[in-house]
């Protein structure tokens, strides 16, 4: 298995999404005292600063959970990442 092959079984594999327009990953920072959210983006140093911002205007929401979204794809295992 390669690096972007998380797992492979009967013929199949899950493999990073080959699609190049797809992002890496998504960060969203939400906090857990309200659930409030930075929404998602592609820029994790945008939503860490989102977080700053809401523990500024409201001191007492402290407490955050980061949510990485990584997107991934079932191929047959006979078809190339490359062969779409």
């Amino acid at each position: 298995m390669t690096v972007s092959t998380a797992h492979s079984t009967g013929g199949w594999s899950v493999v990073r999404e080959p699609a190049p327009e797809a992002p890496s990953a998504v960060f969203e920072m939400e906090c857990t005292t309200c659930c409030h959210s930075s929404g998602a983006t592609e820029d994790p140093q945008a939503a860490q600063a989102w977080a700053v911002r809401h523990a500024t205007a409201s001191p007492a929401h402290t407490g955050f959970r980061e949510i990485v979204h990584r997107f991934w794809r079932a191929l047959p295992a006979d078809r190339g990442v490359g062969e779409g």
